[in-house]
């Protein structure tokens, strides 16, 4: 009992290391945030910190894994469409929450080298988008990998977008509609041929 009273709390006290550590990588930038900084937000102590990561990039790279494993948990509990839709309903709804702190991760992801946590959805994109039969048509011109950069790349021009207009992040629907929209409008060129 007491064991796993103890397990809860570390539990507990590691995602409020996380829960901090997002805020203010979004507030402030992921290079301009320390340890101390996170630590005493979520308060803990240094050594509280280093007993659940052994630096910032092992906490980065644990946000971008919890990230892309929501990615993949909303997949598998898409029944009504499991694929592509679901990938992007996700990653708006991650996006709007912590839009900074996403983007960074993102383009470090894809900057980082070996297969990045980026590279995972994409695969798993492509590999969606080739069993199923509404891409067919577009699957006649260009290939699993254009199609999947095609979206990805609308999907962070979008994103992008309000960066540059210096537009809020309030609502994800908006985003994951205009993402919807274009997903259909790909499935239905085979229904055009």
């Amino acid at each position: 009992m007491e064991q796993a009273r103890r397990s809860r709390k570390k539990e507990q006290t590691h995602r409020t290391i996380m829960h901090s550590a997002k805020v203010l990588f979004e507030q402030h930038g992921i290079n301009n945030v320390t340890i101390e900084q996170i630590a005493e937000n979520a308060d803990v102590s240094r050594s509280t910190f280093f007993s659940h990561f052994d630096s910032l990039d092992s906490l980065l790279t644990e946000i971008a894994a919890e990230e892309i494993n929501d990615i993949f948990s909303a997949i598998e509990a898409d029944e009504a469409e499991p694929s592509v839709a679901a990938v992007f309903r996700q990653l708006s709804s991650d996006t709007y929450a912590y839009p900074y702190l996403m983007g960074e991760l993102f383009m470090r992801s894809i900057l980082s080298p070996g297969e990045s946590a980026v590279a995972r959805v994409d695969h798993l994109l492509r590999t969606e988008i080739e069993r199923g039969k509404k891409y067919e048509g577009m699957l006649k011109t260009f290939s699993s990998k254009d199609i999947s950069a095609f979206i990805f790349g609308a999907y962070f021009g979008l994103i992008f977008q309000k960066f540059m207009n210096n537009e809020p992040f309030e609502d994800p629907t908006e985003t994951n509609d205009k993402i919807q929209k274009l997903i259909k409008l790909f499935k239905n060129q085979e229904e055009q041929q």
